[in-house]
């Protein structure tokens, strides 16, 4: 199926992260499983970039609860690479492979209107998405484009960095899309020491207060309960491992499936990383 003979079609919304976006090979192949399942709206990271280029100019990468903690310097480094290099990088490789990729970030049109994070004494210039207008993003999926957003916001005329994570969610909750997809390099959320195959959304909640959940996961957890909270019908969270991986995961033949509420998804079977 074409871009534009399904452009009318529930967008799937996919964050990258990780080895997905370290090379032009793994770009490539990410691009052939993404035009197999147009349209799709993408979001990307690019923490391990930011934190890089941090330590270059001095700045000591600090994070709370999987949030980076953004200072005036590192918000300009956040800024210059997410919304700049890695953004354009990204649609350039994309774009070479067949795919009509159009790079924005969040404030971009007024996509996401971002407030300050209510935690701002501890992570100092951090936005949290307060509502989302996604006018543009269905007028270029309408065209038969992808959008692909880097997580900078802004309120008051002041830019915010904000979690690509939570950027997803709000994103997939807005266009009511056909599903989120998390990609990073972690094959799934592990609870008591198992990689867990499905969760309903109780088994988030719980998840979220669990001490198996730390770091970056809270946040992808907490994406996926706002998408499914907002009538996703499901969200997966896992890794990027070459072509085929996407269609894995959605197809939960990888990583974690997490859905509103469904008898089957009670079990936390030992889900095998897609190799």
């Amino acid at each position: 199926m074409s871009a534009h003979a399904s452009a009318h079609a529930a967008p799937l919304v996919v964050k990258l992260g990780g080895r997905a976006l370290e090379t032009p090979e793994a770009l490539r192949e990410l691009a052939a499983d993404l035009a197999a399942l147009a349209p799709v709206v993408l979001v990307h990271g690019g923490g391990a970039e930011v934190s890089a280029w941090s330590e270059k100019l001095g700045f000591a990468p600090r994070f709370s609860n999987g949030r980076r903690v953004t200072d005036a310097g590192t918000l300009e480094v956040a800024t210059a690479v997410l919304a700049g290099l890695s953004n354009k990088r990204l649609v350039a490789r994309l774009r070479e492979a067949g795919v009509d990729a159009v790079g924005l970030a969040a404030l971009d049109g007024g996509i996401a209107d971002i407030v300050p994070h209510a935690e701002t004494a501890a992570l100092g210039a951090v936005g949290e998405i307060r509502s989302i207008d996604a006018s543009l993003l269905r007028a270029l999926l309408e065209s038969g484009r992808v959008p692909v957003l880097a997580s900078i916001g802004s309120h008051a005329g002041e830019l915010l960095n904000v979690n690509a994570d939570d950027l997803a969610g709000a994103l997939a909750a807005a266009l009511r899309a056909r599903a989120l997809v998390l990609l990073s390099d972690v094959p799934g959320v592990k609870l008591s020491g198992a990689f867990a195959a499905r969760l309903d959304r109780d088994a988030i909640a719980a998840a979220l207060e669990s001490a198996d959940v730390s770091g970056g996961m809270g946040p992808k957890l907490a994406a996926a309960a706002l998408a499914l909270d907002h009538g996703v019908a499901s969200a997966h969270i896992g890794a990027w491992g070459g072509p085929g991986s996407l269609r894995a995961v959605l197809d939960r033949r990888a990583g974690t499936t997490l859905a509103a509420a469904d008898s089957s998804t009670l079990s936390l079977t030992t889900a095998q990383p897609h190799a």
